[in-house]
């Protein structure tokens, strides 16, 4: 009697189950795909910090570093500004390069979050 009861079910498990894991791959996906934009972004930060920072280039050619390694290394239209300030720490002069660009949280396609990246560099003696 039980046997005519469980008629069926074993293709109703294998989609219940496939659409989850469906769902946690993509999950993982997605979190993989956040995390590669935002290294990419750290790295050319920092990369135009330290151009930045060199004793014969201008906080100009630092931000136009830092532009050019995140729009190869991302989509240009992820990016929102590129910009440099000078301060201290400890006494001693440093250029910050901050990139604001889009987190795609749906998909590569949705930009729905902002977020800021920022890299440092200890400023040449000029």
């Amino acid at each position: 009697m039980t046997r005519e009861l469980e008629r069926g079910s074993a293709p109703v498990e294998f989609v219940m189950v496939g659409v989850l894991l469906v769902a946690v791959a993509l999950t993982v996906l997605q979190i993989a795909f956040v995390a590669h934009i935002r290294a990419v972004a750290i790295d050319s930060a920092i990369a135009g910090a330290a151009h930045a920072a060199l004793a014969d280039t201008a906080d100009s050619e630092g931000v136009v570093r830092a532009t050019e390694l995140v729009t190869s290394g991302v989509a240009a239209s992820l990016v929102r500004s590129v910009f440099i300030a000078s301060s201290e720490v400890a006494g001693k002069p440093i250029a910050s390069v901050t990139i604001r660009l889009g987190v795609p949280i749906i998909g590569p396609w949705l930009p729905v979050a902002e977020t800021d990246v920022t890299g440092r560099a200890f400023r040449e003696a000029r």
